[in-house]
């Protein structure tokens, strides 16, 4: 009887052991959830097993403070655009970085135009290349039905050859053209606005420095008119400012490397397509010549 006694476990022992289990493979502690499990737990091992009202209570508490957290933050961001737009507060300028920022917003103004240009080109080119394949076999249908006059079938024979070359060479170009596109769509639509994903990343770290820039600010005024005393909330407000102030630096940090290797890649980039475009445009010309003079 002893014997097997000792081969089953107490309810709370399994459960123990379950609940640790569970506890180990759980990921959701990173983010607030919507709903309360029964088994979820981010105390500790040896912490006692909280009731269901208890598990409630501090699952609403953490979602209630990361909504305040997120509230707060929004409430300032907010504040300090509308400063910043009505002129009530200076915000933080690097005028130089400014500059290549906006000088990269029109030079993708600039490359866009272009693109499109580039693509119109080439859907008219193929249209023409088209055409012309369907003008050479018109003529040299109309060749065939021709044959009592010998001078008319000459000039319809030369026309329609002519055609055939001028397509068959337009090819190659079709195709260059359709790879200074494809470049050209990389670079604007892809390189380009990956920095200007990092630019917004900058911009909002620098509005939420601002922001906590101006109650730092606040906080320094009200310390010199009061007797020294810092509470809670005045640390609260230096270690936002430390905090916010280290993410701005990072995120300026980073968006100047961005725009110096989208510079250099850009050129390079653009060097290689504009002299590849140039040669197809000048060997489609100087092909078409010598092959119709002959």
């Amino acid at each position: 009887m002893s014997a097997s006694n000792s081969k089953i476990q107490s309810p709370s022992t399994s459960y123990s052991t379950l609940q640790t289990h569970l506890n180990s493979t759980d990921d959701s502690t990173s983010r607030p959830t919507s709903y309360v499990s029964l088994l979820d737990s981010h105390e500790t091992p040896d912490a006692p097993v909280l009731s269901f009202p208890q598990r409630a209570t501090l699952n609403w508490s953490r979602t209630l403070d990361t909504f305040r957290q997120w509230s707060s933050r929004t409430l300032k961001y907010t504040r300090q655009l509308f400063q910043e737009r009505i002129g009530q507060v200076n915000r933080t300028q690097d005028t130089e970085l400014e500059q290549k920022i906006q000088l990269l917003r029109e030079t993708k103004c600039h490359y866009e135009r272009i693109l499109n240009n580039a693509h119109q080109m080439s859907t008219c080119f193929a249209g023409l290349l088209k055409t012309q394949r369907s003008l050479g076999e018109s003529l040299n249908e109309l060749q065939r039905l021709s044959d009592t006059s010998e001078d008319l079938v000459d000039q319809l024979v030369r026309n329609s050859q002519c055609q055939k070359v001028l397509a068959l060479n337009g090819d190659s170009l079709l195709n260059s053209i359709n790879l200074f596109v494809d470049k050209l769509q990389t670079l604007t639509s892809r390189t380009m606005e990956d920095t200007l994903i990092s630019i917004k990343t900058y911009e909002n770290a620098r509005i939420e420095y601002d922001a906590c820039r101006y109650d730092y600010e606040l906080l320094l005024s009200r310390s010199h008119s009061s007797d020294g005393t810092i509470s809670s909330t005045d640390e609260h407000i230096q270690r936002q400012y430390e905090h916010f102030k280290q993410i701005y630096e990072k995120s300026k940090e980073n968006l100047e490397i961005k725009l110096k290797l989208l510079d250099e890649n850009r050129i390079q980039v653009m060097k290689q397509q504009l002299s590849l475009f140039h040669n197809a445009i000048g060997a489609y010309f100087s092909v078409n010549r010598q092959q119709l003079n002959l």
